[in-house]
């Protein structure tokens, strides 16, 4: 006998066992295990032919034994069967049944197939209880019962078989019976109840009690209560019931009898059922499974519902968007009760409102199928069309980095018609339509040649340079305490570089780079050179370009370094005209030339001159004349392609690109162009507004050829008479118009304008244009249509600086824009309209202050008139009270400043607005210039502020306040100059902040936190710096100007106190000072500082407030006005966190301060009362009495007694 296996044997044990079984097995064959494992085969599956035929054969084999025990052998031959009469054979019965077997066998399958067909297999009261209740007539003929089939079958039954059927059988023709009285006699309503509502309950309830009992306890129940009742009772209610079905069989019409034929499934379904419609179809027996009805896979067809159920103020809810990408209601009003002409709802979720969520379109655009892919893709087009556009704004948040990478995937399909849609869908992310247009539509503007750069901008300005305001915003920075602030002290180095971002955190940083990794001009070049769809695909990819073009000059280089890219660009999108094919179709993009190619190698050029050298090195000049020289089709499409070839003209002269020689060769062309538009040119609205500004790009390019010397004295007499020819005819027509109602007839004039004033000082003969001025712009000025755009100043949504709204520059911070929409009550609105003046203005001003140059007065006497005088008061005025500093950073607000700079310098100015109006206007105009504005700032220094009319200093400080002002400036207009380009930053950053004239104060303290001794260019003292700011500031204050808040001007009090020489202890200074201190207690005697407020590129109050008792204790000398100063936040009406914590841990401070009341903001009062209820203070207070830390007399120790010795927060055993 063998051992079992245990729990701790090893491998050996079981070799050692294994080999004692084989011994004894060889021993003795007989020998076998307990146990032996079996492998049971699986069946090998059948498909469901395979299983009916091995059914069908197993039914088969009990009759094919039963007959050949009565059969004899068949003979060895086959013999032919017999026809007997009747038809049938008299051969053998074996074929008869298998052909029975056969057919059966193959009735299965089709029913397996095809369903049933025949509908012997429906089940009525299924289909009743699934479609829907079908209401029987009440005298219709009662339903048969069902019939007993006895199963026949050969078996023997038992006896107790037997019987138990006898019993049922008769219990069920019993019931049968009972059932057909029962539906003779049941009652529709009660004859006793008069309330109908009430019998009929009644019947209910008696008929559900009724389905609950077995019918041999119905039956027990009928026959006691039978027995129960007087038999009169009984006769009465039966002959009440026969007249009342009397009367109701007179009433009704007879009933027909009762068809019984089989009824098909669509007659059983009522019309309002889903599946009615889809049944009645023909060929509906072929369908599979349409026989039976499944309610739950047709609930997706019921009606939904119209209205839902009303949102609640402030509840969210999902957005849901239209295949255009318009954002749908929640719910749908004003919806017709007779017609619903809803579109349908393809979706599972929330399928009673319209349209599809962005988790259903991202899921529809990565589907299989093409066609849901294009339209998924095409509604996120839409949606990021509107979105650009500012409708979305403050209404949902685009999650724009995730559908960013879902377009970047979906531009890799190679198929055409995706390509189209995802391309453009990219395009309306990037390429901002409406900044575009407005950028083209001011670009013939005297100066709006300058393009917008859109990079992120992170931290702007040099903050390495001490005296720089950057710095000195980066040192204000350390003194802040809140947590959720910026840090400052952390330099840009220890940030993580964008090459370690990943691709999802670099798109949500700076979303141009992250499309630059994904290889996306690679892609492009692939798109437009190898696949070549025959659709708006290329259109769109060249929207890209241009929008990877404008981020930057590195971006621009990059893509100016891919020869393929430029190649294939110049090929099939920049060819000549004269290889374009005669007859092309109309969608044709390739093989011609395309005005977005053009537009794209003039954002390129734009950024640096190194990369306009590089482009005009190709064929670029050459295309450019061709193009110039077209006159077939110069009112068609390519018209467009000759305006951008102009504007590429223009650039390359300004960078000198085109020289004098290769200018002469654009002559012709340029002259053609002016007589063209002499005879062809429209004016009036009627006329087309692309051939306006496309005379407009003509006269700009031509002032530009003169700007650089290209424009030669026999260039000049070739063109000035034909253009003087143009200026006074289009001025002319502008005069008898009535007024301006299309910005191109702005434009032209503008460039007419800025055409006439920059010859008439630079040209050969000064005297071709004197006619113009002299005659036409005279008349021009007095005309209602000029005199209506001064009045278009003063209106409510006339310009841009005067506006109280916001524009969204950064509604989506790492895809800037360059702001082109404003953000109003009433939604977005352009921030420039059809009837914007400003760049007109600016270039009437020009040629003004051209004349009085030179002694002429005709323009000047022409404008001194109450029509245009009064609208500028109005606007400057305007200007004093409401300047828009934010809107005066946009882009497109830069015309608006150069023309508020040229109303300042006019002469005489002051006399139309008060000195204070006109002071705070220019402060105001101060804090909102940028680097390219620099020399306008200069000006305006030298003009009003350095101007002994409008601030008294004395020498020093009025040289040093000079000397302040000009070393903010002066790195700036050296920045404006120092690179070859003509972009400027999108939004265009001030240089002087709103409380430059504190400028020193901010060294003193920056100095004080570094610890060093500053050397300006200039040594001025501590005495000088604090004696000309504070003067400075108490003569605008005095004009009615607030430079700053009252808490930001203690912050600057306390600061005047810091200097490293203690200054403030000098006679003079202290006096100027005190002065200063006692006008702000009195000003601000009421007022409720909140020192826990945080202010832009500056600390908080409280670690300054910490510094400056620092210092106190320090180098304050006992000072009184110091010692008000720290005092300030020790008053009653502030929180005790200020008490608790200079009199615990600076509480040897304490016994130096040494102040009078009347320096006290508020008096004594503000400081006793109320009385403290901070029990831990109160014993702060009596601590520093016990120790004799404050002096007896002094503030402090009044303070401290009189709280102590009042209060009862404590229990105390003496007082003091």
């Amino acid at each position: 006998m063998f051992k079992k296996l245990k729990r701790g044997d090893t491998e050996e044990d079981v070799m050692r066992m294994a080999d004692e079984f084989n011994a004894e097995r060889s021993k003795n064959p007989d020998f076998q295990p307990a146990a032996t494992a079996v492998r049971v085969e699986k069946m090998p599956k059948k498909s469901l032919f395979a299983q009916k035929r091995a059914q069908a054969k197993q039914l088969s084999e009990p009759m094919e034994v039963e007959e050949t025990k009565n059969a004899e052998p068949p003979p060895p031959s086959i013999t032919v069967p017999e026809v007997v009469a009747g038809g049938a054979t008299s051969g053998s019965e074996c074929r008869d049944s298998m052909s029975k077997q056969t057919k059966l066998l193959l009735d299965d399958i089709h029913e397996n197939i095809l369903g049933d067909l025949s509908g012997s297999k429906v089940n009525r009261n299924i289909i009743n209880n699934m479609v829907g209740d079908i209401v029987e007539r009440r005298n219709g003929a009662p339903r048969a019962a069902p019939e007993i089939v006895e199963a026949s079958s050969n078996k023997p039954r038992s006896l107790f078989a037997q019987k138990f059927l006898a019993d049922q059988q008769k219990l069920q023709k019993t019931a049968q019976s009972v059932r057909v009285e029962a539906m003779q006699h049941e009652p529709g309503r009660s004859v006793i109840i008069r309330d109908n509502k009430l019998a009929e309950e009644l019947h209910a309830e008696n008929l559900k009690k009724l389905n609950q009992m077995r019918m041999e306890d119905i039956l027990a129940e009928r026959k006691e209560l039978l027995n129960s009742l007087d038999p009169t009772l009984v006769q009465m209610l039966t002959n009440k019931r026969k007249a009342q079905q009397a009367t109701s069989k007179q009433l009704q019409p007879e009933p027909q009898s009762m068809d019984m034929t089989p009824v098909s499934v669509t007659e059983l379904l009522p019309e309002s059922n889903p599946a009615h419609e889809i049944l009645q179809q023909s060929s509906e027996n072929n369908w599979l499974h349409f026989n039976r009805i499944e309610d739950h896979k047709l609930s997706w067809m019921r009606d939904i519902p119209a209205r839902l159920a009303q949102l609640k103020p402030g509840q969210q809810f999902d957005a849901r968007f239209d295949w255009k990408g318009v954002l749908l209601p929640h719910t749908l009003q004003d919806l017709s009760d007779k017609v619903d002409d809803r579109e349908l709802y393809l979706h599972g979720e929330e399928p009673e409102r319209p349209g599809y969520t962005l988790q259903e379109l991202f899921r529809l655009a990565r589907s299989t199928v093409l066609q849901q892919r294009i339209s998924a893709f095409g509604s996120i087009a839409g949606i990021l069309s509107i979105y650009n556009q500012g409708f979305y704004d403050q209404v949902l948040e685009l999650p724009i980095s995730k559908i960013f990478f879902l377009l970047r995937f979906g531009l890799d399909d190679n198929t055409h018609a995706q390509l189209e849609v995802v391309s453009k869908a990219l395009a309306r992310l990037c390429y901002n339509e409406t900044d575009e247009v407005l950028l083209d539509h001011i670009y013939e503007n005297a100066y709006c040649h300058w393009q917008p750069t859109l990079q992120v901008i992170a931290n702007a300005g040099d903050e390495t340079d001490p005296t720089s305001i950057a710095f000195l915003q980066r040192t204000m920075k350390l003194l802040r305490t809140n947590p959720t602030a910026v840090r400052a002290d952390v330099d840009e180095d220890e940030a993580e570089s964008r090459m370690s971002m990943d691709d999802f955190q670099l798109a949500e940083t700076d979303l141009m780079e992250c499309l630059l990794r994904t290889n996306i001009l690679q892609r492009i070049t692939f798109i437009l050179g190898s696949s070549c769809p025959k659709n708006n695909a290329p259109e769109s990819c060249l929207k890209i370009l241009i929008r990877l073009a404008r981020t930057h000059e590195k971006l621009a280089r990059q893509m100016a370094n891919e020869a393929q890219l430029l190649e294939v660009l110049i090929t099939h999108f920049m060819p000549p005209i004269s290889d374009t094919p005669a007859k092309t179709t109309q969608h044709t993009f390739y093989g011609q030339p395309q005005y977005l190619c053009l537009k794209l190698w003039r954002v390129l050029i734009s950024q640096h001159s190194d990369i306009a050298k590089q482009l005009a090195k190709g064929p670029l000049i050459e295309r450019l004349q061709n193009y110039l020289f077209y006159r077939e089709d110069i009112k068609g499409k390519l018209i467009r392609v000759q305006l951008e070839a102009l504007r590429i003209l223009r650039c390359l002269l300004l960078q000198g690109i085109v020289d004098r020689d290769s200018y002469k060769k654009f002559l012709p062309a340029l002259r053609q162009l002016l007589d063209w538009h002499y005879n062809h040119c429209v004016f009036e609205v009627g006329g087309a507004a692309l051939i306006r500004q496309h005379a407009s790009a003509v006269l700009t390019a031509i002032v530009a050829s003169g700007e650089i010397g290209a424009c030669d004295v026999e260039a000049q007499k070739l063109m000035l008479e034909p253009l003087h020819n143009c200026c006074c005819s289009w001025i002319h027509k502008a005069t008898r118009s009535g007024g301006f109602k299309d910005y191109s007839q702005l434009t032209l004039i503008s460039s007419t304008l800025y055409a006439v004033s920059w010859f008439s000082r630079h040209s050969f003969n000064l005297q071709v244009f004197q006619k113009f001025q002299r005659n036409f712009l005279p008349n021009f000025v007095r005309s209602p249509g000029f005199i209506a755009c001064f009045q278009h100043l003063i209106k409510t949504p006339g310009t841009i600086i005067l506006s109280r709204f916001s524009d969204r520059r950064n509604s989506h911070a790492p895809l800037p824009n360059v702001g082109a929409v404003l953000m109003n009550d009433y939604g977005p609105q352009l921030v420039i309209s059809d009837t914007y003046p400003v760049q007109l203005l600016s270039n009437v001003w020009t040629l003004l202050e051209l004349q009085l140059n030179e002694g002429e007065k005709t323009l000047f006497d022409a404008l001194m008139q109450p029509a245009v005088l009064e609208p500028v008061s109005q606007y400057l005025g305007q200007l004093s009270k409401q300047l828009n500093r934010l809107l005066a950073t946009n882009f497109f607000a830069r015309s608006e400043l150069k023309l508020i700079h040229q109303f300042l310098c006019t002469d005489g100015i002051e006399t139309y607005l008060e000195r204070t109006h006109l002071l705070q206007l220019v402060y105001n105009y101060l804090c909102c210039l940028s680097t390219s504005h620099a020399t306008q700032i200069k000006s305006i220094f030298e003009r009003f502020i350095f101007n002994s009319v409008y601030v008294h200093l004395d020498d020093k400080s009025l040289e040093l306040l000079r000397q302040t002002c000009m070393e903010m400036i002066y790195p700036h207009i050296i920045e404006a100059n120092k690179e070859p380009t003509l972009t400027l930053c999108y939004t265009q950053a001030p240089i002087l902040p709103p409380d430059w004239p504190y400028f020193q104060l901010r060294l003193i303290l920056s100095n004080y936190v570094q610890n060093v001794q500053q050397q300006p260019a200039v040594v001025f003292s501590e005495h000088q710096v604090v004696r000309m700011t504070l003067t400075f500031v108490q003569q605008l204050e005095s004009q009615g100007l607030q430079i700053v808040t009252p808490l930001e001007k203690l912050m600057y009090l306390m600061i005047s106190f810091m200097g490293p020489d203690s200054q403030f202890l000098d006679p003079e200074l202290h006096q100027l000072l005190h002065a200063h201190l006692k006008d702000f207690y009195a000003k601000n005697a009421q007022h409720i500082f909140d020192f826990d407020a945080t202010f832009p590129d500056k600390g908080n109050f409280e670690p300054l407030y910490y510094l400056f008792v620092t210092h106190f204790q320090a180098a304050s000398y006992g000072d009184e006005l110091f010692s008000s100063l720290v005092l300030l936040p020790l008053a009653q009406k502030y929180d005790n966190k200020w008490r608790r914590r200079l009199w615990s841990e600076h509480v040897q401070v304490m016994r130096f301060l040494n102040c009078d009341e009347n320096l006290l903001i508020g008096g004594l009062a503000a400081y006793l009362e109320p009385l403290e209820e901070e029990p831990s203070l109160v014993k702060l207070y009596g601590d520093a009495l016990e120790r004799q830390l404050v002096r007896p007399g002094s503030i402090a120790y009044k303070i401290a007694q009189h709280h102590f010795n009042n209060s009862e927060v404590l229990k105390k055993t003496k007082t003091f």
